[in-house]
């Protein structure tokens, strides 16, 4: 892990962070997801200008979980998610 804050700066901010409610913690939690997954949608639109709703969402999840399958596993779960039929 790269520490590149200092200290006396880290402390700081881990009381700042302490001295909020559980909610307002909660909430920063949310924040920062959505604000990665709107990063990583909008890089991945910039690579694949025109792409699907549905190729959009298999790209998401390989790169958030890319390193915790195997490839093949991988593939085979965005090769569902492309093939998803909603049934009424």
């Amino acid at each position: 892990m790269i520490l590149d804050t200092k200290e006396d700066v880290r402390r700081l901010q881990a009381e700042i962070i302490r001295a909020k409610s559980d909610r307002e913690r909660a909430m920063m939690g949310v924040d920062m997801i959505d604000t990665t997954y709107e990063i990583v949608s909008r890089s991945l639109l910039i690579q694949n200008p025109g792409i699907s709703k549905r190729e959009l969402t298999a790209l998401i999840f390989k790169r958030y979980y890319r390193n915790d399958f195997p490839p093949e596993v991988v593939e085979a779960i965005m090769l569902q998610i492309r093939n998803y039929k909603v049934v009424d």
